[in-house]
């Protein structure tokens, strides 16, 4: 289970936002620098995966499906 956790101060009409907590997705950091800046993706898929209509998904570089997994796309699917 992914789990997200943002944690944000709002103090007279400005708004910061300061990651409190380390991001990760199955103890996988999701940044690769402290800013936010270089997000961090395997290159291997070893689940099966919907992507369902009217979503968007996106990866990054060359990705593997792992032999007996699938990938089904029903809305958009863009590996840059």
């Amino acid at each position: 289970m992914t789990r997200l956790i943002v944690n944000t101060i709002r103090s007279q009409g400005q708004s910061t936002v300061d990651f409190k907590d380390i991001i990760s997705a199955n103890g996988a950091s999701q940044w690769l620098d402290s800013y936010g800046v270089i997000k961090a993706n395997k290159n291997t898929i070893d689940e099966d995966v919907t992507i369902p209509a009217g979503t968007n998904g996106i990866t990054a570089g060359t990705v593997i499906v792992s032999s007996g997994k699938t990938v089904t796309v029903q809305g958009e699917w863009r590996i840059i």
